[in-house]
């Protein structure tokens, strides 16, 4: 009996000093935990703000130095860069739109800008159409698109009301410039 006695005594002591130690060292541990992760995850969103903007800003300055025209006579300048319709007959290809007519047009400054538009005249369908204006979007050079129209005419959405209930391709004329920035 007597050691059942001081079995169960030490249990209650060793349950009251670990209590007291919980109390006393560890409750701070716990809030201190919790803040430092708080800390961490309000860290981690600035550094992933941080990057996206660095990334951001690096795209950007990349836009600015490949449309930047140092004078009045460099290359950007000119009249139908050979490098803009090679990269434009690359698009094209990319997306199989075949049968595409470009002339370019004479170029007009206005303010600090000078634009060299480009008559684009070919058939395809939507899709086709949407990628083609993605690509246009991610090109390095500065692209407006200034007008375009579909040209679709009835008796071809009356023809095409078959089985495969798709509409056929239309006729597309575009207008687009490119943008240069002149410092």
């Amino acid at each position: 009996m007597k050691r059942n006695i001081i079995l169960f005594s030490i249990t209650i002591l060793f349950i009251l000093i670990m209590t007291t130690l919980w109390s006393f060292v560890l409750t701070d541990k716990y809030d201190q935990i919790i803040d430092l992760e708080d800390s961490q995850k309000e860290a981690n969103e600035k550094f992933i703000t941080t990057q996206i903007l660095s990334d951001s800003l690096y795209y950007v300055y990349n836009m600015f130095e490949k449309n930047l025209a140092q004078s009045k006579n460099d290359p950007l300048n000119k009249q139908a860069s050979r490098t803009f319709i090679n990269d434009l007959t690359d698009i094209f290809s990319k997306i199989n739109i075949n049968g595409v007519g470009v002339s370019p047009a004479k170029k007009y400054k206005k303010g600090k800008y000078t634009y060299i538009p480009y008559e684009l005249e070919f058939t395809c369908d939507y899709p086709r159409f949407g990628r083609l204006l993605a690509e246009l979007s991610a090109s390095e050079r500065i692209i407006k698109i200034d007008e375009f129209k579909f040209i679709n005419t009835p008796d071809q959405v009356r023809r095409s009301t078959g089985d495969n209930k798709q509409l056929p391709g239309a006729k597309i004329t575009m207008t687009i410039s490119t943008v240069t920035l002149n410092k």
